[in-house]
């Protein structure tokens, strides 16, 4: 009986590495799209959607890209007003914006999977704050992620709201 806590217990750990490795990725990615003529802001809610849908992967559960886009909507006026941000063309704005509202999503979004996918998101929101403030401090770590410049999905996809 023990030894199947055990590997509960390294499940449950690597499913929080593979987690915190997704939203990092995701957040590098967004540093380098949200800048992209032609892409932009655009792109940078596709990488969003599919950190989502990945994140449920990771903990067995299957979430639509509709399902993705209506959690996007849900997270309120501070995560729609700083990704509308984005839109302005100047880089020393968008990049910080773009990967910090992006780890703070799927920080929440990985919180929301842990504890079973509460229908009230709003007591995630110390932990989008606390995920943006630490992008900020650490920007330059975020934006040497070696994957980059790997997509997370078809980043010119268009998403229906």
């Amino acid at each position: 009986m023990q030894e199947q806590v055990k590997i509960t217990v390294i499940d449950d750990k690597m499913r929080e590495e593979e987690a915190a490795s997704l939203c990092k990725w995701a957040t590098a990615r967004a540093g380098v799209i949200v800048v992209a003529p032609l892409l932009g802001t655009m792109a940078l809610m596709a990488n969003q959607i599919y950190l989502i849908c990945k994140l449920g992967k990771v903990y067995e559960e299957k979430i639509s890209e509709s399902a993705a886009v209506s959690l996007l909507s849900s997270l309120g006026a501070t995560y729609v007003g700083q990704t509308a941000a984005t839109l302005i063309p100047f880089a020393p704005l968008q990049i910080p914006i773009a990967m910090g509202t992006t780890y703070g999503l799927g920080r929440v979004v990985n919180q929301w999977l842990k504890t079973g996918k509460p229908k009230d998101i709003s007591a995630f929101k110390t932990i989008y704050d606390e995920a943006v403030s630490e992008v900020k401090k650490n920007i330059d770590v975020f934006k040497n992620n070696p994957r980059k410049d790997e997509p997370l999905g078809d980043e010119t996809k268009k998403f229906n709201e």
